[in-house]
């Protein structure tokens, strides 16, 4: 649209329109891949052990679970990592420690808290 257009709404209708049509490519490419690419899909589905007869919230429940363990797993073994950088960014006098050191314990208790609601 151009700005003459616009005038009325300003840059809030320019961010709209933006938002709308990012919202429009992704939506048309996620489409795309699942109708151009089933035999990937099926690799992501039996990668994660989800049962081909599984129809409705038992296929959500059983590939949630399936990817949320690695992911935990992962986190668990990093969290210390970032809980001591954060210890020492404050130690040295910087700003983000606190920020590390919550961001590591808020996606480990998130993580956790999933798989502990999925199983």
């Amino acid at each position: 649209m151009s700005a003459k257009r616009l005038r009325g709404g300003g840059e809030l209708a320019c961010v709209r329109l933006a938002w709308r049509r990012k919202r429009l490519v992704a939506g048309v490419s996620v489409a795309a891949l699942a109708v151009l690419m089933p035999d990937q899909i099926a690799i992501v589905q039996k990668a994660a052990g989800i049962p081909a007869n599984a129809a409705g919230v038992s296929g959500f429940v059983n590939g949630a679970n399936s990817l949320v363990t690695p992911a935990l797993v992962a986190v668990a073994a990093i969290a210390p990592l970032a809980l001591i950088a954060g210890g020492l960014v404050l130690l040295f006098g910087g700003r983000r420690g606190l920020q590390i050191v919550g961001t590591a314990l808020g996606v480990l208790l998130l993580l956790g808290s999933a798989k502990a609601l999925i199983a």
